[in-house]
């Protein structure tokens, strides 16, 4: 039997910024391992055009008749909206129509990508399910508290300033330690993946210890420079390990997490853990978190990409 995999992914423009181009090398790796795996791999762009749902399924259904994928392989970040630029919030636009195709897809589902793409909806379920989160305003009381854009992901829009308007909150800046726990598995069972802390090396001591936009992207930036992971964790931390642990699978269960997922934390002094945000589907190019992650763990990447697809289609690669 002819196995094939339909890649679908970010539709990007000639001038994406670094975290949008990115996508490019996750769909170069993520083709290299199906590859391998014996997959006869199709990429295409997800395109949702300015005509409407309807047209979009249509171009879709179209293209899929026509290729006949065993499963889609969901590396869609973005997607245009009716002014044609590509925002985060508008992600969820595949898997809605993935699911109305009932085409298996991987990663996280329809309602997890609605439950974790508005940050603000996000912390109100953290509070109602009894996940520690820092606190936050959406209008008033903005001094000591950090501005975060409520619709995008990757750091964007996360530098410190003061911003204004409706799509912006203001959230606790927490003193203490950073850790992104990587998280893979089907629904309702998670598998955390080794945990590594974010060092801040050298940091300036009047600057706070974010992980913003150019610590993530631009690797002529001090920032960039002074931010490096590691799983180097001693024995003391043990139990915060476990606390972290159980804090992500409550997360995964609440928010109906599937395929892969990362969870990012901030630890405060007295060594309470607060949860920042969740990522559905984040990255997984070559030197992603959740790629090291998994590295760490000893699972190569061909043993990565045969759970993601069996765990979220029920699919033996």
């Amino acid at each position: 039997m002819e196995k094939r995999a339909l890649i679908y992914h970010t539709d990007l423009a000639e001038d994406a910024l670094p975290d949008t181009k990115d996508v490019l090398d996750e769909v170069k790796y993520v083709s290299d391992g199906l590859t391998s795996l014996g997959y006869e791999v199709i990429q295409l762009p997800f395109k949702f055009n300015n005509e409407g749902y309807e047209e979009n399924l249509t171009y879709i259904q179209g293209e899929t008749s026509e290729i006949n994928p065993n499963f889609i392989f969901n590396l869609v970040e973005e997607a245009k909206g009716p002014d044609g630029v590509l925002t985060d919030r508008l992600a969820y636009l595949a898997t809605e129509v993935f699911e109305d195709l009932r085409i298996p897809y991987t990663g996280c589902t329809l309602n997890a990508f609605l439950r974790t793409q508005t940050k603000i909806e996000a912390k109100r379920l953290f509070i109602v399910n009894g996940i520690p989160t820092p606190d936050f305003f959406t209008l008033e009381n903005l001094e000591q508290f950090l501005i975060k854009p409520n619709n995008e992901n990757a750091s964007k829009g996360i530098d410190g300033k003061v911003y204004s308007g409706k799509n912006f909150f203001a959230e606790e800046y927490i003193e203490g330690r950073e850790f992104n726990v990587s998280c893979m598995g089907p629904l309702k069972d998670c598998n955390v993946l080794p945990i590594p802390e974010m060092k801040f090396i050298d940091w300036p001591e009047d600057k706070p210890k974010i992980v913003g936009y150019d610590a993530k992207w631009n690797p002529n930036s001090e920032e960039y420079k002074r931010t490096k992971r590691s799983f180097e964790i001693s024995d003391s931390d043990r139990e915060l390990m476990d606390n972290l642990r159980d804090i992500t699978k409550k997360c995964w269960d609440v928010f109906d997490l599937r395929g892969w997922a990362r969870v990012d934390f901030r630890v405060d002094k007295n060594g309470k853990p607060y949860v920042l945000e969740i990522n559905a589907n984040p990255g997984i190019d070559p030197t992603s978190g959740f790629v090291w992650a998994t590295k760490e763990a000893g699972i190569s990447w061909e043993q990565v990409l045969e759970k993601i697809i069996r765990d979220s289609c029920g699919i033996v690669a």
